[in-house]
């Protein structure tokens, strides 16, 4: 049974360049949090505080390395891509597409819960530094 064809590929290399570039902003924008979340440790030696510290310092790098399993992910993904346009005049089957719909939901879910930390880290800040 023939596959259906949907999709020009070029319209998604666009979305996973975005992608890419949120996953490295995020990723820089970690390792500044990690600094501003060591300044706290420094000023604050309450127990309360390094317990919390530690949570963020954790889910810091949490996010990291989820960030880092994305982006391969999304490099996996886009060999996938080039691999059915070569296969299918520039063109995209709906399993292929129904893959990238599943990469956008998971990129946009990561980065959700990622803006959610940090929203949460930015109310720590604010009553600790």
């Amino acid at each position: 049974m023939a596959q259906q064809t949907l999709s020009h590929v070029s319209h998604i290399g666009e979305e996973h360049r975005a992608w890419n570039r949120g996953i490295a902003f995020y990723q820089d924008e970690i390792q500044i949090l990690l600094h501003r979340l060591e300044e706290v440790s420094q000023r604050n030696t309450a127990e309360e505080i390094r317990k919390q510290v530690e949570h963020f310092e954790n889910q810091w790098n949490i996010q990291s390395k989820q960030w880092s399993e994305l982006s391969s992910a999304i490099q996996s993904n886009t060999r996938h891509i080039s691999d059915d346009a070569m296969s299918h005049a520039q063109h995209l089957t709906t399993e292929t597409l129904a893959e990238i719909d599943a990469m956008r939901d998971r990129y946009v879910t990561a980065e959700r819960i990622y803006q959610d930390l940090r929203n949460e880290f930015n109310r720590f800040l604010i009553h600790n530094m």
